[in-house]
């Protein structure tokens, strides 16, 4: 158990089993078992049931009476409602930057999107890789209008939206298109084309519903509460 690097055995089984149902490794609607998760661990129950109430807090995991522990399924309803907050906020943050930013900044910006491009060529490429590099891109904008609170809110929306993202990124066949939009952004901050960059913004936000809309009603209907 040296590998814990100090944390309590506890915190470990807790931030392992979220990390991982953050990104999918646990499945929405998955069952957990307990003593599963003491052998996996070598721990005793304690450390696991405490690590298991935690995620109940958070959301992350539900107790079902006479059945056990399982993952908590996908909100669509919640999902779409911080879409539609996120090209809210966002676009009025990109309209604050285009005015404000610097040539460092928009270099920033090439960078990161030529990173992306790198990343994808690699032969072990792995599709959640993708995500915190698109987080940092985007985060760009916030931080230099001073709005990295709102930026943190939008990332503390794990529970339904971040694994709604990587849900999306696990099935994208086509990581040239995400970056084509990122530089078509970048293309419109540079000139200034506001209207033209709120339109481009809300496309590039949306577009995951559309594209996924056999995974979310077929393919990965079990992730998903029911919406009756």
């Amino acid at each position: 158990m040296g590998e814990k690097c100090g944390k309590n055995r506890g915190e470990y089984v807790f931030e392992t089993l979220k990390k991982e149902i953050l990104e999918l490794e646990l499945k929405p609607g998955q069952s957990i078992s307990e003593n599963e998760l003491c052998s996996r661990f070598d721990v005793s129950r304690t450390p696991v049931r405490e690590a298991l109430r935690r995620l109940q807090e958070q959301g992350f995991v539900h107790t079902v009476p006479y059945s056990g522990t399982c993952v908590t399924r996908l909100n669509l309803e919640n999902i779409r409602q911080m879409i539609y907050m996120r090209v809210a906020v966002e676009r009025m943050v990109m309209r604050d930057f285009m005015q404000l930013a610097t040539p460092f900044q928009m270099e920033e910006i090439r960078h990161q999107i030529r990173l992306q491009e790198l990343l994808i060529q690699q032969p072990d490429f792995e599709p959640e890789q993708f995500y915190p590099m698109d987080a940092q891109m985007h985060g760009i904008w916030f931080a230099a209008t001073g709005k990295e609170k709102l930026w943190e809110f939008i990332q503390a929306q794990q529970l339904h939206y971040t694994r709604f993202r990587m849900l999306d990124f696990v099935t994208e066949t086509d990581f040239t298109r995400i970056i084509r939009e990122h530089a078509n952004l970048l293309h419109l901050l540079e000139r200034q084309k506001e209207q033209e960059l709120e339109e481009a913004l809300k496309k590039h936000l949306y577009i995951s519903m559309t594209r996924m809309k056999y995974a979310i009603e077929v393919e990965y209907k079990d992730y998903f509460e029911s919406m009756v």
